[in-house]
């Protein structure tokens, strides 16, 4: 990891990010259900909803430590990419929101049938 990530405090993920784990993920499953998939992780994960945009795909959520965004995008109609963003409150950042998006996408790793990582760079 680069030395500037370690003094960030919000972080993003990308298809093409120079960070392995920051990669956005993709599932197979329809849009709708990878919309309730994040709802319910953010909530697993005590956060308070804050948005819920089904048209664009987007859901943003907090917590007491961070707030985070979270995009479903459709690439087929039955392959979501997930990407998030999340900005953390850390008086010290030591990167904690790379930490949050890995827990993320564990989460949805298990809950959603993983296809891979990355795959339209």
């Amino acid at each position: 990891m680069k030395f500037k990530y370690y003094f960030s405090k919000d972080f993003q993920t990308s298809d093409n990010h120079d960070i392995e784990t920051l990669k956005t993920h993709y599932y197979h499953a329809r849009k709708e259900v990878a919309m309730e998939a994040v709802v319910q992780m953010a909530k697993d994960f005590k956060c308070k909803i804050k948005s819920i945009d089904e048209e664009r795909g987007e859901i943003i959520f907090d917590n007491v430590n961070y707030n985070a965004s979270a995009t479903i995008t459709a690439t087929s109609y039955t392959e979501m990419a997930i990407d998030f963003i999340v900005l953390t409150f850390n008086f010290f950042p030591t990167a904690p929101g790379k930490k949050v998006i890995e827990k993320f996408y564990s989460v949805l790793d298990k809950t959603l049938q993983f296809k891979g990582i990355s795959l339209y760079k």
